[in-house]
């Protein structure tokens, strides 16, 4: 067996090949995160994918998260490609937006992701002699993956994105002690090991929060990703007291709505209701009773704000709540331009955000109900993050693997 690891000692671009004599999967295939500093993602074409996935019997994708999914368009035809069945809807819906018409290299990929397979939980999928299963994590990206790959009479755990704080992370840990048990080899994140001083909220805390600024702002404006159904849900639920509209934009409102047609007949956490567009119909309804408003930073959102601001009484100052990483904001390298504009706009700003990534202590509870034989190997994480000091016990912290290396039969190799 061999298992190939492209930058695992950085943030995003996750790609992870695990090979038998017969079969070859790939886990997540994605794009490098936009860094001010950094050249083009040289896996960014057909050519160099045709290469990586030479010999590839399918590519299975953990979430819809660019960083892990951003090159699937290169993959050549024959490759079966699989997905959440929700997490496809929300791809399709995303390049659908950025195709305004058919000549857009955006179409294509709304075709090649309109063709996806897709994946159920605890269904197990075979590619020659290698089953992969995957079991549902929560993540700032809905109807997210960790995958036990089963081959050779070893279990290797792919955990991808995950964290232990979101409302469906209750299941994390019951599902890795009943399903899973000990595996030979652990791939696990490591996020949040370089950000140590971020306040990590549960999103029932954050919720409570948003609600307590909502109380004393009537025009509300939230800044965050439009597809983390759980933060999305975190701040409807919030503006429930005092209740009011809640508004997003077109492309918005339908994964919103997707949201509501999927998870939210589970639970009515992740119900959204009746999400308005804004029109000039409501300015009086919208005025006396206030609003909950999802906004982008892109060119849609900025002429909502230019048509509602004149409206709103000049003694109500709107709030924003920017709800994404600080990074965004405040480190030169990830700085986003266009999240700056936005903020501009307003006089009030709020930050109220926690991580869709394990905490240290999630990652030590992974690492020891899992009890790895042979192998822990860190990714997507921080070249100087250490592993180590999540606080395993020693016997464990010998596993932790960050080069080649040969265990027991297994060939692991680390690519940059």
């Amino acid at each position: 067996m061999r298992i190939t690891i492209h930058r695992a000692a950085q943030i995003g671009g996750q790609i992870t090949r695990i090979s038998t004599a017969r079969a070859s999967i790939l886990i997540d295939l994605g794009h490098n995160l936009p860094r001010n500093n950094e050249d083009e993602d040289p896996y960014d074409n057909d050519p160099a994918i045709a290469e990586l996935t030479k010999g590839c019997s399918a590519i299975l994708y953990t979430h819809y998260h660019g960083d892990h999914i951003g090159l699937f368009h290169h993959v050549p035809d024959g490759i079966p490609q699989y997905i959440g069945e929700v997490a496809r809807q929300v791809v399709c819906r995303k390049y659908k937006e950025l195709c305004p018409d058919n000549q857009s290299k955006f179409c294509q990929a709304l075709d090649i992701a309109s063709r996806m397979h897709t994946f159920r939980e605890g269904e197990t999928l075979r590619f020659g002699d290698i089953s992969v299963t995957p079991y549902f994590v929560s993540h700032s990206a809905y109807d997210a993956y960790m995958f036990l790959i089963e081959a050779e009479g070893k279990r290797i755990l792919h955990t991808g994105d995950f964290r232990g704080h979101g409302y469906l992370s209750k299941g994390l840990l019951p599902v890795i002690q009943r399903h899973i048990g000990q595996v030979d080899v652990l791939i696990i994140e490591g996020t949040m090991l370089a950000r140590r001083d971020e306040t990590i909220l549960t999103e029932a805390a954050l919720s409570q929060k948003a609600a307590e600024l909502m109380k004393e702002h009537k025009y509300v404006f939230v800044h965050c990703s439009s597809t983390d159904m759980e933060r999305l849900a975190s701040f409807k639920n919030a503006r429930m007291y005092p209740h009011r509209f809640l508004m997003a934009d077109e492309y918005q409102k339908d994964i919103l709505d997707l949201f509501s047609a999927t998870a939210g007949r589970k639970t009515s956490c992740f119900n959204f209701g009746k999400v308005y567009t804004y029109s000039s119909n409501l300015n009086d309804r919208i005025l006396k009773d206030g609003f909950t408003m999802f906004v982008r930073a892109n060119r849609s959102s900025n002429v909502l704000l230019s048509r509602i601001f004149p409206l709103l009484p000049a003694q109500e100052k709107p709030l924003l709540i920017y709800s994404l990483w600080g990074g965004y904001i405040d480190r030169s390298d990830t700085k986003n331009e266009n999240y700056l504009k936005l903020q501009s706009r307003f006089t009030n700003v709020v930050r109220l955000h926690t991580s869709g990534h394990a905490t240290a202590e999630t990652l030590r509870d992974i690492c020891e109900l899992t009890t790895p034989r042979l192998a822990i190997l860190p990714i997507h994480k921080e070249k100087e993050a250490d592993f180590s000091s999540i606080g395993i016990p020693a016997r464990l912290q010998e596993k932790i693997r960050t080069t080649d290396c040969k265990i027991s039969g297994v060939n692991i190799e680390f690519h940059e």
